[in-house]
């Protein structure tokens, strides 16, 4: 059990580096494209360009979040034929997998 929850970690870390950087650098080059210049950093530049640059890059980082998460439990499925730790197999959910919390709150 524990062993499992260490892979199940370090496969969802994995996942969740590569899609980051992938995120990262695809906001960053669409802003470059969009301003026609760089993103703004440590706050310099005006407040709209902050505000908006926030914005993009956070919901970048939170969509590649949980992409990564998804296609890593997909991956550990598929690897290990059983659900990771803190999933359930469900047939009816996008991928087969959810988390067991959710499984949970529509049983209440």
């Amino acid at each position: 059990m524990v062993g499992e929850k260490i892979g199940w970690k370090l496969v969802q870390a994995a996942f969740t580096i590569v899609v980051g950087l992938l995120a990262s650098k695809a906001v960053t080059t669409a802003w470059k494209i969009a301003s026609g210049g760089k993103p703004p950093k440590d706050g310099q530049g005006g407040y709209v360009e902050v505000v908006s640059w926030a914005v993009a890059s956070g919901a970048a980082a939170a969509a590649a979040k949980l992409f990564a998460e998804r296609r890593a439990a997909s991956y550990w499925l598929k690897s290990t034929g059983s659900a990771p730790p803190g999933y359930e197999q469900d047939a009816k959910a996008p991928g087969g997998l959810v988390k067991s919390v959710e499984k949970q709150l529509e049983k209440d």
